[in-house]
């Protein structure tokens, strides 16, 4: 049951797209508290991962297309193509799995983008175990004090904050004219009069 939770917990954190603490304290707290193997904990933690990134993607492709303008649209087209082919995938699948802070925003536009979902999902799982690894492993031990601190941190504010962030970095990943910036070397952004 307990590794079901972690299931559940990690994937719920994978599909919502904005900044929560990391989901490896989850593994190492669950670890902890409720002495799971570490190296079934990872495996579960990074296959929840692995779903919710998944589903967030699979959304972000139906719903974010219908919302983006014609020339977001082209934007997003035109950088898609210049990635694809073997070595954009390659690259793709190491952005995704190391997937930089905001991650979520990286997932919608990979979403938006069209990127083939087994990407994703070879991608997020093969990072987030070696990331779970890495961290669960070396951090199990302070995994409880931790999320100590962590539960004072979270309320109303932080969420707001973490949804503001999202829409920001959103907002500017949609209006880069990345044409001008890889063709021309100019960071551009779009204002909407195009």
């Amino acid at each position: 049951m307990n590794y079901l939770i972690l299931f559940l917990v990690t994937a719920g954190f994978a599909v919502v797209p904005l900044p929560l603490f990391p989901s490896w304290v989850v593994v190492a707290y669950m670890v902890v508290e409720f002495d799971l193997r570490l190296w079934l904990a990872i495996l579960i933690g990074a296959l929840g991962t692995t779903l919710g990134r998944v589903v967030l993607v699979a959304f972000s492709r139906v719903a974010g297309h219908r919302m983006l303008g014609r020339w977001s649209q082209q934007n997003l087209e035109y950088l898609h193509g210049r990635l694809e082919g073997a070595a954009g995938d390659l690259g793709i699948g190491v952005l995704l799995a190391a997937s930089p802070p905001p991650a979520g925003v990286l997932f919608v536009l990979a979403g938006l983008m069209r990127i083939q979902l087994w990407l994703v999902a070879v991608s997020v799982f093969i990072g987030r175990t070696i990331g779970y690894w890495i961290s669960v492993g070396g951090t199990s031990l302070a995994a409880e004090a931790l999320a100590d601190r962590l539960r004072g941190v979270v309320g109303p504010w932080s969420v707001v904050l973490a949804v503001a962030i999202v829409a920001g970095v959103l907002v500017l990943a949609l209006r880069i004219d990345y044409r001008a910036l890889i063709e021309d070397r100019k960071f551009r952004l779009h204002r909407g009069r195009r």
